[in-house]
C-alpha cells in the first residue's frame, strides 16, 4: 500500500484511520446501518438492526465486522447478544477534520 504523508488541517491531522473510516462509509448498506446507529442514540443489539436495514443475518456480520474495524462503532457481548453503538469520538473528529476544510 502505498504511504500518503498526513494532511494538517486546522491543528487536525488526516491518518489511515480517517481513511479506513471514510472508506467503510462508502458503502449503502454500511451507511444505513451506521445512520441507524447514530440515530437510536444507545446499543442496539444485532437483530434489531437486521430488521431495521433488512439484510440476511451473515450479510449484516460483515457489514458490522467492517464498520467495527474502521473505529466507528463499538461492540459489547453479553451472554448470547451483541449490542453495537456508535464510537461518537471518532465520529466527532470526522466532522471537524471534514469541516475544517469548508
Amino acid at each position: 500500500m502505498k504511504m500518503i504523508k498526513p494532511v494538517r488541517l486546522a491543528k487536525l491531522e488526516a491518518n489511515e484511520s480517517h481513511v479506513e473510516a471514510l472508506k467503510a462509509l462508502a458503502h449503502l448498506t454500511r451507511l444505513q446501518v451506521f445512520f441507524f446507529l447514530v440515530r437510536a442514540r444507545r446499543e442496539v443489539p444485532a437483530g434489531e438492526i437486521q430488521e431495521a436495514v433488512r439484510v440476511p443475518g451473515p450479510t449484516l456480520s460483515h457489514h458490522l465486522d467492517l464498520l467495527r474495524r474502521a473505529g466507528l462503532i463499538q461492540s459489547r457481548r453479553e451472554e448470547r447478544y451483541v449490542y453495537y453503538s456508535v464510537r461518537r469520538e471518532m465520529v466527532s473528529e470526522l466532522v471537524r477534520l471534514l469541516t475544517a476544510c469548508c
